[in-house]
C-alpha cells in the first residue's frame, strides 16, 4: 500500500501495518490466510486491507470456494487444458465456451467457473478424443428427420459397446 496519510474514516494519520492471519469461512468451512497484511488507524481502530495482498488472497479464497463447491481449482484447470487437451487458453474459450479470456480467468483465479463448464471439462479430461466434437461443430450441419444408425464404441471396459440409433437432430 502506498503511504497513507490520512485515514478514510476519521480523518487520523496514525496509521500501523499488521500481518495477521485471517479466517474466511464459506458453506460451513474455513481458510485460513497467513501474512494478512492490514493497516489499522491508531485514532479510529479501523483496519485497511493492503491492495496486494487482496488481489492475492482473492485468487485463494476463489479456489477454496471451488474445493467447497466440488469445482475443479484453478491448477486443475489448467491440467486439463494443457496437458489432456493440448489447447491454448484461448483455443479452450473459443471451443469450451465461458467467453473470451475465460480460461486465463479461470486459471488466474479471477472468476470462477459455471458447474456447465466445470461438467464439460471433467467430461473432456476422461475423454479426450471427444474434443473433435467441438472443434467439427461448425462443420456439421444435420439434416432434420433422417435417421441414422451409429455404432458407440468406447474404451471403457465397464461400459458396453451399443448400437444407438437417433435422428439428425439427435433425438
Amino acid at each position: 500500500m502506498k503511504d497513507m496519510n490520512q485515514c478514510p474514516i476519521c480523518g487520523g494519520s496514525n496509521f500501523e501495518r499488521r500481518e495477521v492471519t485471517e479466517t474466511f469461512e464459506y458453506k460451513g468451512q474455513s481458510l485460513e490466510y497467513p501474512n494478512y497484511v492490514v493497516y489499522a488507524c491508531g485514532s479510529c481502530g479501523e483496519e485497511i486491507v493492503d491492495s496486494k495482498c487482496l488481489k492475492e488472497s482473492g485468487r485463494k479464497i476463489r479456489d477454496f470456494y471451488r474445493q467447497v463447491d466440488g469445482l475443479l481449482t484453478s491448477d486443475e484447470i489448467k491440467q486439463i487444458r494443457k496437458f489432456k487437451l493440448s489447447l491454448t487458453q484461448d483455443d479452450a474459450s473459443k471451443l469450451i465456451g465461458g467467453g473470451p479470456k475465460s480460461f486465463c480467468k479461470y486459471e488466474n483465479c479471477e472468476v470462477i467457473q459455471s458447474e456447465a463448464v466445470d461438467n464439460l471439462l471433467r467430461i473432456l479430461d476422461l475423454y479426450p478424443h471427444t474434443l473433435e466434437v467441438l472443434k467439427n461443430k461448425h462443420n456439421h450441419k444435420p439434416t432434420s428427420g433422417k435417421v441414422i444408425s451409429m455404432i458407440v464404441k468406447t474404451k471403457q471396459p465397464h461400459l458396453e459397446t451399443s448400437n444407438v440409433t437417433k435422428n439428425a437432430a439427435g433425438i
